[in-house]
Formats: structure tokens, sequence, C-alpha cells
């Protein structure tokens, strides 16, 4: 290459394109830019045939490649990144394998070019905090202490459901504030944490705001500009608010970390709880993880050191855990007549007439939406399927469609069966639209609400739900993860999960964690009041240790019978994994990717370090979206030797120029 030297007006840029690319590109700095290009700006780049923007890395005085372009444009002074951004970024980069443009572009989202001002929502602070217990006081203390002293310090805050963690993360959040610093809150999803915003937003006035996905391109400049001036004291948001410019950031708050929409789906694949934890290290703030039911990776930190734990053993005020029971699920014995339902048995159906007598409120849990999952012909058993990817399609009443929960594909309601013609369609499997229709054939007089997916898509139907709930205009709320989380109804005494086995037999390592989760925190929303709370559990396997944990509402039983399990199989946190997916349109060519890919990896690994391959195989919905899906996966206990040989396999995929694409996920949340 030749060497270009630089004039007196003249450097050269070191610039991170948003591309699938791990490495960075050198500019020319025009001399009618250079006072204004420097590390972290964003800036508009030629890129082949294209115009893209850019991220800033580094200035140097001299390149060593020929035929540098021109930097463009800078496209908004405003709109640069801190170098604790740029630090991050390169760490999310490098510790996910992910490119460094892609990873920035996470942290300065789509729309922030647009200046038409947007007013950010607010609510006036009411200063009028209840009575902290001693258990919340005593946790307080030492989380109080490091945001003080400004120190890099790791909490979890194990509490179980109605402890009062929110209270003690706005104390903490107040005490951050007072010292002049900035907070940031992070929570799974803002639609499904309606009580967490309202909170914070009464609590800190218009020194709030929110940011997550459904803001507009204007609101979302608005709060990006806000918070990086400083003009913000509390930020509320969803995954990517973690990349969110607060200056002088003194504590992170992540609840629910167990979450696993915390962690990215789409390259960059990170995990928020994560980088939330690198962040508040690298800017010395103190990190505060909130959960009734930690992951196993979260509560293992505690007991090597990592994370202080801070436990909320018992329910705040008079408040006592619910009674759970784990009941089968509706069916007729041999020789016995029909039950009178087959979505609710006998003693969930009894429950929820006793509590619509007494004027008091229930919450029926069904993680599936839909009408029916199964549309199956009973001449031939065909089931109906997407044609672009593995799985049946579920029919939806309202609309009187089929549809794929995967790739959003519709079509009509077959009349006849589509492989051998004979008019014998039958509707398998229970979603919510089934149940809602059950529920009123049983109780016409209650007055039902439906929260899902598909019934909350409209703006506000959401809000304006458990408005109504809250209210008591509704007697039974009945929906997906919406109602399962996040939400306290003092009024509610009963809680009914018609399928509590949905995920515990799925083909993934976390099925048993993910199930025990969800059932705790669902029937943490029963009894949160004065008067006792009833959860009843449907189901098939109530001699499973998910369950049996999930009905005594013990954590501790559940982690030391899952932790063995682990470590009997291998499976995190006792070892790292790297899951390696590759996907393309031709089926064999996939496949046979996948074998050299893991042929080649396995000859890296015959040195006994402890590192295994796992696989080629299909994953579990082998086909989605028209691409067909293998992955290969990597396991051992020593993370870098693992990040050294995924890096190995981007390498190697770099060189090809096939029709297969290689997707890196490191710390996989999920192998479905």
């Amino acid at each position: 290459m030749v060497k270009v030297a630089a004039g007196p007006a003249v450097r050269f840029a070191e610039v991170a394109v948003p591309v699938p690319l791990r490495r960075t590109f050198t500019y020319r700095v025009p001399a009618d830019l250079a006072d204004r290009v420097g590390p972290g700006a964003v800036v508009t780049v030629p890129f082949g045939r294209r115009t893209l923007s850019g991220f800033v890395i580094a200035l140097h005085p001299t390149a060593e490649v020929k035929g540098i372009k021109d930097i463009q444009k800078v496209e908004d002074d405003d709109l640069s990144l801190s170098p604790a951004l740029l630090e991050l970024g390169a760490w999310v980069s490098e510790y996910y394998l992910a490119p460094l443009g892609e990873v920035l572009r996470a942290a300065l989202p789509a729309g922030l070019g647009k200046k038409t001002p947007d007013p950010v929502e607010a609510m006036p602070g009411d200063g009028v905090p209840p009575v902290l217990s001693d258990a919340q006081t005593a946790a307080l203390e030492p989380i109080r202490e490091a945001v003080r002293k400004k120190t890099a310090a790791s909490f979890l805050l194990h509490g179980v459901t109605g402890s009062g963690k929110t209270e003690v993360y706005l104390r903490a959040a107040e005490e951050a504030v007072r010292a002049g610093g900035r907070v940031l809150v992070l929570v799974p999803e803002i639609a499904l944490s309606p009580q967490m915003v309202e909170r914070v937003r009464e609590r800190f006035g218009n020194r709030t705001a929110l940011w997550h996905s459904s803001l507009t391109p204007a609101r979302r400049r608005e709060v990006w500009t806000r918070t990086r001036r400083g003009e913000i004291d509390v930020l509320v948001g969803a995954r990517s608010a973690v990349f969110a410019p607060l200056p002088d950031l003194r504590l992170v708050v992540v609840d629910e970390e167990h979450e696993s929409t915390y962690k990215q789906t789409e390259s960059p694949r990170y995990h928020a709880r994560d980088v939330a934890l690198v962040r508040a290290r690298l800017e010395g703030a103190t990190v505060v993880l909130g959960s009734a039911t930690p992951s196993l990776e979260t509560y293992a930190n505690t007991e090597r050191g990592k994370y202080r734990l801070l436990e909320l053993p018992a329910r705040v005020g008079e408040a006592v855990p619910p009674e759970v029971s784990l009941v089968p699920p509706p069916r007729a014995e041999a020789g016995e007549r029909a039950p009178i339902s087959v979505i609710f048995g006998n003693e969930l159906r009894r429950a929820l007439a006793e509590r619509l007598g007494k004027g008091e409120q229930s919450i029926v849990f069904l993680n599936r939406r839909g009408h029916s999952t199964v549309v199956q012909c009973s001449s031939c058993h065909e089931a109906v399927s997407c044609s672009a990817c593995d799985v049946v399609l579920t029919y939806h009443a309202a609309g009187d469609r089929l549809e794929c929960h995967y790739c959003g594909a519709r079509r009509p309601r077959p009349r006849a069966c589509g492989a051998c013609g004979e008019e014998t369609v039958i509707y398998k499997g229970v979603g919510t639209q089934k149940v809602e229709g059950e529920i009123a054939r049983l109780f016409p007089a209650a007055r039902v609400r439906r929260l899902d997916t598909d019934s909350a898509r409209r703006r506000g139907v959401l809000e304006e739900s458990l408005d109504s709930f809250r209210t008591g205009e509704v007697d039974i709320l009945l929906g997906t993860q919406m109602v399962a989380k996040g939400l306290d109804f003092p009024r509610v005494t009963l809680v009914g999960v018609v399928n509590a086995d949905t995920q515990l037999l799925l083909p993934d390592f976390r099925s048993a964690e993910r199930t025990f989760q969800l059932l705790t925190q669902v029937a943490g929303r029963a009894g949160r009041g004065s008067a006792p709370g009833q959860v009843i559990l449907q189901t098939a396997h109530p001699d499973h240790p998910a369950l049996v944990a999930a009905a005594r509402q013990d954590y501790g039983l559940f982690y030391r019978e899952e932790m063995r399990a682990r470590a009997e199989t291998g499976w995190p946190p006792h070892k790292r994994l790297v899951n390696l997916m590759l996907d393309g349109s031709d089926e064999a060519t996939v496949i046979a990717e996948a074998e050299k890919l893991a042929a080649h990896l396995l000859r890296e690994v015959r040195g006994g370090d402890g590192l295994e391959v796992l696989g080629p195989a299909p994953q579990p919905v082998s086909r989605l979206k028209g691409k067909h899906r293998w992955h290969v996966t990597l396991r051992g206990g020593d993370h870098r030797r693992l990040h050294r040989l995924a890096a190995r396999a981007l390498a190697l995929a770099e060189e090809r120029t096939g029709r297969v694409r290689l997707a890196v996920d490191v710390d996989p949340a999920s192998l479905l």
C-alpha cells in the first residue's frame, strides 16, 4: 500500500459503517469539516455505490490505503457519541463478535436525523413516598452508600413479588439525583411496565423521559437530545436505552433482570443486562438488578462474590403470599361424562364463580394467543402449516383467518382439507380467544377484558384496559404475558393458569427456568391487597421440579434443583455457549456448509482445551421465512477460548462467498 501523507489541513478518519463486516474504513477529512469531525461524530460517507451514515472512531495524521474517499458531511453536531459510549460500543463489538458500526447504530437509533421537535411526555411529581419496611431499609442503605460515593458496585435485589422492589429503586434514584447524577431504569418492555413508568414519572416529574421503539422520530430526537444535554434525570427505557447518552451516570436499575427480552435477537445480539453492568463499571455507576426470580447466571454470580445479594423476603403491608395449588386439566375419565368445560377444570371454574359472587377480581392467564393452535383434517390428519416456516398455523376467530406467528403470513380459514379434499377440518388446541368465548359461555354476566398482542394492537387499548380493571369495571382480566408481570391490583384475589405446561417441554435448556419464572410472576399478581389470594395452576406434570417450586413460591428450591441438573448436563451457568447459526434458501447447501464448519472447528479443538462442538443439527424451527436453518453450538468453560473459536468461524464464513449466511450468538438466551 502507498502511504498517504497528510497536509496541514488534511486528516484521516477511521469510520465504523453499519454493515455486516467486522472492520472499520478510512476516509479523508475535508478541510472545511476539520473542526467538526472528531471521535464520536456521525458522518455521511460514500460506501460502494451507496451513501451511508457512519461513526468516527479515531483520527490519524496519515493513512496507508489507496483510493481514499472524502467524508461528505457531518450529520449533526448534537448527535455525536461520547467517549464513554464509544468505549462501551467497542466492548460490545468485541464481546458479541458484532460489527462495530451495527453496535453504534443501536446507540443512535434510526430517525434521529429528523429535527421537528415534539414535546416529551411528563407528569408533575406528587414527594409523598410510602413508609419503608425494615427489609426495604436494610436493602436500600448499601445502594445509597454506593451511589453517594459513585462506586461501580453491583447488587442483586432479590425480592418476592409484592415486596416493594420498585420503592427501593425510586429511593436509590432520588439519592443519585440529589448527588447531581443521572439514572437509567431498564424494563423488559415499556408496554408491559405501565405501573413502573407511572411511579417513576410521578416521583420525578418533567425531569423524566421514556425511550422505546414506539416513539415517533421527532419524539426520539427530542428525548435523545434532552438526555445528552443533561435535562433528563431519570430515563426509563427498554433494551436499547442501555446506550442512552446520560452524562454523569450514577445509577442503573435493571428491573426483572431475568427477562429474555433484554437479549437482542438480531445483530448486534447483545444482552442489555450485561451491557448495563459493563457500562456502569466504565462510568463508575452503581447497578441494581431486581427480580423475584433471578436468572441462574445472576444468582450464581452472587455466590461467586461478583454481586452483593440484597433480599426482600416478604410482601409489604398486610399482603401475604397466595395459596398455590397444582390441579389436573379438565378431562373425562373412562366411562364418565364429558366435563362441563374442556378449558376450565372443576377447581378453577368454581373458584372463578366464587370470586364473581363476592365481587372480587380474577386474572386468567394463557401464554397462547389466537383461538385454536392447530387446524387439522380428521380424515387424513394433515395439519395446515405455513408455506414459509416449519410451523402449523394458528386459527384466529377475530378475522376468521389462519396466521403464522413467526412470519406473520395469513390465509383464509379452509373449508376443506388441502391434502385430501375432505370437508373434515377440525380446530384443536386452546388460545386466548377460545378461552374468552368459554368464559362468556360459563359466566355470561362477567365483565371480561382480553389483553394480548392481537387485542392491544390499537393505540391506547392496553392503558384503557388496565384502567378499567383498576377501577373495577372489569371482573376478569384474561391474557398472555401482558397480564403476567408488573401489575399491582389489590382487588385481584384469584389467578388461574389454563395451561402451566406451554413452555415446560420445549427443546431448550432454559425451558424449566422460563416456566418457573413465568408461573411465579403471574402467581404474584394475586393477594396483593388485604384479602388473601389464591392461584390455581392446571398442569399435566404436577411432579415436575419447576412446577413444585413454583407452587411453593420457593426460588431456593428451584435454584438448587436446576443448578444440579445443569451441572450434570453441562449447560450454563456451569459452562458458556456460543451458537453459530446458518441459514439459506437451499437446504442441501445449508447442511453441507454446516457440516464443513463443524468438521473444521472439531479439528481446531483437538487440544484438550475443554471446548466442545455440538452439532451440526437443524434448529428447532428448521425453516423460517423461507430460510432453512441449522446450527453448530460451541460449549466450554473458558469464554476467551470460545470467543477465539467463534471468531475463527466468522473468518471462515467471510472467506466463502456462498449462499449461506452465518450469524453468531454469544451467550444465547435460548437455542430455539
